[in-house]
């Protein structure tokens, strides 16, 4: 079999395992094997599989098929423009949360330095985005999860930004002692309630770490825990950024504006779901 026929046999069978957009997932498991393009695949689609290939690309093919994430098969995924390695046990990131670094970088000085803080990095998607399109800013990076710091730390030199990104390893403010305050604090955390596991497609629920889901019966601890922390670890005026679930914006509002924050604002992902929340310390 050619390229196009081994595509077409692997899309048919995605599609009958209920997997979206069958065919894009066949064309990026197969450029991954062989180490091309998308765009290669069907340029030299009268290339054939060697028998290690054929097992390799079937065996891939079968375990999307269960709904393993596609992500954790090629090992990377783009974000804002930025590819990064991604592996079993860290979050995988989401188009909708280049929203929230969008957010973040509207209250950075293009031209100018600033101390940033990304709470809970995962694999850095939004640490190393904001470090590669504001040039000036310095940024420190924290995960509890020691897989989490290495992947963040080796997507930094991939991205060719590790002489400004510092990974640290611990609980959300917990190793920033002696740090000097930020200018940003930024955070994608766990909001998903406990009770909601049911809701979530079979790859999120059975593959992807619950400690990156899940926040408790409401799904507020974590978001509660940084809009409580953040004040000590950002300048007057800082930044606070937060994504949450669509349920908790308005509810995220109102809290930190009882606790003092300025300037709370929700925005909206490219759903047109309510899920970042932005507000200025005092």
């Amino acid at each position: 079999m050619n390229l196009v026929e081994y595509l077409t046999r692997a899309s048919s069978y995605l599609e009958r395992h209920g997997v979206d957009s069958p065919r894009l997932n066949a064309e990026l498991m197969l450029a991954h094997l062989l180490g091309i393009s998308r765009l290669d695949v069907y340029t030299s689609f009268e290339r054939t599989l060697s028998e290690a290939q054929d097992d390799a690309y079937r065996d891939a093919v079968v375990l999307r098929g269960t709904g393993y994430p596609l992500q954790y098969i090629t090992g990377e995924t783009g974000f804002r423009g930025i590819t990064v390695k991604v592996a079993p046990g860290v979050f995988i990131p989401r188009p909708e949360t280049e929203v929230l670094v969008e957010k973040a970088l509207e209250v950075l000085d293009e031209s100018g330095t600033a101390r940033v803080l990304d709470v809970g990095t995962g694999c850095g998607n939004v640490a190393l985005s904001i470090a590669v399109e504001r040039p000036g800013a310095v940024v420190v990076a924290t995960d509890c999860d020691p897989g989490a710091v290495a992947l963040c730390v080796e997507n930094a030199g991939s991205c060719g930004v590790d002489d400004r990104v510092t990974v640290v390893s611990g609980d959300l403010f917990e190793p920033l002692a002696g740090q000097e305050p930020f200018d940003l604090i930024v955070s994608n955390p766990p909001y998903i309630p406990e009770g909601a596991a049911d809701t979530l497609p079979v790859e999120v629920r059975e593959h992807e770490p619950a400690r990156a889901l899940f926040a408790g019966p409401e799904g507020m601890d974590v978001i509660r825990r940084i809009t409580a922390g953040a004040p000590e670890f950002l300048k007057p005026g800082g930044w606070l950024v937060l994504e949450v679930d669509e349920s908790h914006a308005r509810k995220v509002v109102t809290e930190m504006e009882d606790a003092g924050w300025l300037d709370a604002e929700v925005f909206e992902d490219l759903a047109g779901r309510e899920r970042i929340v932005r507000a200025r310390r005092a």
